[in-house]
C-alpha cells in the first residue's frame, strides 16, 4: 500500500471507530465530546467547538476542543456574552434557513478581517481558517460545529471540506438525539435572553432608521462600497451617515462603535427598553 493510501485512510480509521462507539454505548455526552474530538483529528484541525443558540435564550458552548494552554476567556467567554450577534455563522443561520457545512471565506462580509469583531474574537486568537456545520433543530435552536486553524496554519483544503460535508448527516444525527435528551433536561435552566432585540435597535433611540442600518452593517464587518450596494445608495451617502452616527454617538471609530455596543449590551435586562443605548446613555441617578 503506498504512503498516500496509508495517509488518506487514517481519518475515515478514526471515524469508523468514534461512530461505533457511539453505536456501542449510546449518544451521551462522553461520546459527543469524543466525536468533535474525531471532527478536529480527521481535517487536522487546531480546535473543534460545539454551540448551541436556543431559540430565545443566550448560547452556550457544552463541548470544546482547543490547545494547550489556550485561555478560554479570551475567546469564548466574551463571544457568548453578547458578541456572538455579529458573528457571521450565527447571522446566517438566523436570518435564512442555513443548514450544512460552510466555511468563513465563503460566508463573510467582504471587509470581514477589517471589523473590529474579527479583531477582537478572531485575530486575538490567532484564528485562520473556520469551517462550520449548521444544525436547525426541530423546536427553533441551533447546533453549530466548528473546527478551526490557527493563522500560522494552511487553510482547510476543499477535499477537507468535502469529508466534513460527507459526514454532515451523521453528525447530524447524532447531535440531534443528544440535542432532544439533553434539552429535555435542561429546559427550565435557559437564560432568556434579549440580546438579538438589543441588537435589532441598537441606536435607535438616538438615530434615524436609515442610520440604525448602516450601523448595524457596520458592526457585522460590511464595507462602504457593500453597504451601498445592499441599500441601493451611494458610498458617499453611506460615508455622510456614517460622520453623523459617529457625531451623534460621540465617538470616532469602529473600534469605538464596537465597545459601545459591547458595554451596553452588557446592561441589558428583561425590563430593558427596546434600545440598549437608552439606558446606557442615560445619566448617573437618572
Amino acid at each position: 500500500m503506498s504512503k498516500y493510501h496509508r495517509v488518506a485512510k487514517q481519518p475515515l480509521m478514526q471515524w469508523h471507530d468514534a461512530i461505533a462507539g457511539i453505536i456501542t454505548h449510546g449518544v451521551t455526552d462522553e461520546a459527543v465530546d469524543g466525536l468533535m474530538d474525531t471532527l478536529r483529528k480527521i481535517v487536522e484541525a487546531d480546535g473543534c467547538s460545539l454551540l448551541v443558540y436556543p431559540d430565545g435564550s443566550q448560547p452556550y458552548c457544552p463541548f470544546r476542543k482547543r490547545r494547550k494552554g489556550e485561555d478560554p476567556r479570551i475567546h469564548i467567554d466574551q463571544y457568548l456574552q453578547s458578541a456572538y450577534l455579529l458573528d457571521p455563522f450565527y447571522r446566517l443561520a438566523v436570518d435564512g434557513t442555513a443548514e450544512g457545512v460552510y466555511a468563513l471565506s465563503t460566508i463573510a462580509p467582504d471587509a470581514f478581517k477589517q471589523s473590529e469583531f474579527y479583531r477582537v474574537y478572531y485575530r486575538l486568537v490567532n484564528f485562520g481558517d473556520e469551517i462550520c456545520m449548521i444544525i436547525p433543530t426541530p423546536d427553533e435552536a441551533t447546533i453549530q460545529v466548528s473546527v478551526s486553524r490557527q493563522d500560522d496554519k494552511p487553510r482547510f483544503t476543499a477535499s477537507q471540506q468535502a469529508l466534513l460535508e460527507r459526514v454532515f448527516s451523521t453528525v447530524r444525527a447524532i447531535l440531534l438525539k443528544w440535542w432532544a435528551a439533553s434539552h429535555a433536561q435542561n429546559k427550565e435552566n435557559f437564560l432568556e435572553s434579549h440580546l438579538e432585540c438589543a441588537l435589532s435597535n441598537f441606536g435607535s433611540s438616538v438615530l434615524t432608521q436609515r442610520e440604525t442600518q448602516i450601523l448595524q452593517l457596520v458592526l457585522r464587518g460590511y464595507a462602504v462600497k457593500n453597504i451601498a450596494q445592499k441599500l441601493e445608495i451611494s458610498p458617499e451617502t453611506i460615508k455622510h451617515h456614517r460622520k453623523n452616527i459617529y457625531a451623534k454617538l460621540d465617538i470616532n471609530s469602529q473600534a469605538e462603535l464596537f465597545h459601545l455596543f459591547i458595554d451596553s449590551l452588557r446592561m441589558v435586562t428583561p425590563d430593558s427598553p427596546p434600545d440598549p443605548l437608552t439606558n446606557y446613555l442615560k445619566p448617573p441617578g437618572q
